[in-house]
């Protein structure tokens, strides 16, 4: 009986240090709408600035060819150990965009993913979760964005990609 007891404490400790506890903070869809409206910041940025602390200056700065003072690609660092990464440095070649979460659920992170994905859609036909619901794409192999989700040790990755 000790032993059940002290494996079970184990468990419970472990679940609790590995972020299993960690809840998004809902996207303000509204406030979202505005913000990316003059297309400085892209969404999740937008999201991230409005929900969290950054803890980190931008890092592993690029800038684009034809525009030496504007940036291409960055890094940034949140509270919780959020992660943010963009790149978009080719002219008409999309964006790439990775968040790092502590360990969420499935479930609260496909919810998120919609709601920032209604942010700035113009698709006709929305997205649709494929391969095991760790996908959010178009229905048909079309241009637009698509969400992976990575179930990693401690943290969970967001891999976005908007173009053709």
């Amino acid at each position: 009986m000790k032993n059940f007891i002290s494996v079970m404490f184990s468990l419970l400790l472990y679940n609790f240090a590995s972020g299993q506890d960690f809840k998004l903070a809902k996207p303000n869809i509204s406030k979202l709408k505005e913000q990316i409206k003059d297309g400085t910041y892209e969404t999740i940025y937008c999201y991230l600035i409005n929900n969290y602390k950054r803890t980190s200056e931008k890092k592993d700065l690029e800038y684009y060819e034809w525009d030496s003072a504007g940036i291409c690609a960055f890094n940034q660092i949140f509270d919780d150990k959020i992660k943010y990464s963009i790149w978009q440095c080719k002219e008409a070649g999309g964006v790439s965009v990775t968040i790092e979460f502590p360990k969420t659920e499935s479930a609260e992170l496909m919810n998120w993913i919609e709601m920032i994905y209604d942010v700035d859609t113009f698709d006709l036909e929305r997205n649709v979760w494929k391969e095991n619901n760790t996908q959010f794409e178009p229905k048909e192999m079309n241009s637009g964005c698509f969400y992976k989700i990575e179930d990693k040790e401690n943290s969970t990755l967001v891999d976005l990609f908007c173009g053709c």
